[in-house]
């Protein structure tokens, strides 16, 4: 029976110094701004997917405002005209001012007149002095 026998032999690599490979570590570079490239581009197409999710949600908004604000300008339209009724505006002078029909006398209708004042022919009035009045005792006292 032969005997085999294996004879381990440590070898320390302490002090060996390896050449660098260029090529390899160009092909690190290479790698690495290719990774870098991928991974910046899915950054900018989930960016402008999120942006367009929040302008598509910005719109809905919009789109709810404008109809709200349609709204609010159709009851505001309504309740200017029923303001406006000639029937409201009567009740209203009638009850709570007091007003009445005016007699046939008392209507003037101003059809021919001229809508600017006619000039004065009149001398322009002098200012007036001050007459000085008498005050009573008691504030003439005070002060």
């Amino acid at each position: 029976m032969p005997i085999e026998v294996h004879i381990e032999k440590r070898i320390i690599n302490h002090n060996v110094i390896r050449e660098t490979d260029s090529r390899s570590h160009r092909d690190y570079i290479v790698v690495t701004v290719l990774g870098a490239v991928l991974v910046l581009s899915l950054f900018i197409y989930a960016w402008q997917h999120y942006q367009w999710i929040q302008y598509g949600y910005r719109i809905e908004e919009a789109q709810k405002k404008k109809q709200q604000l349609a709204e609010i300008g159709r009851q505001l339209r309504l309740e200017r005209a029923s303001l406006r009724s000639p029937q409201r505006i009567d009740a209203i002078a009638r009850q709570q001012l007091g007003m009445v029909i005016p007699s046939p006398g008392q209507l003037v209708t101003l059809g021919d007149a001229p809508t600017t004042m006619p000039p004065q022919l009149t001398q322009p009035a002098q200012p007036q002095q001050a007459e000085i009045q008498p005050q009573p005792a008691a504030l003439s006292a005070k002060r």
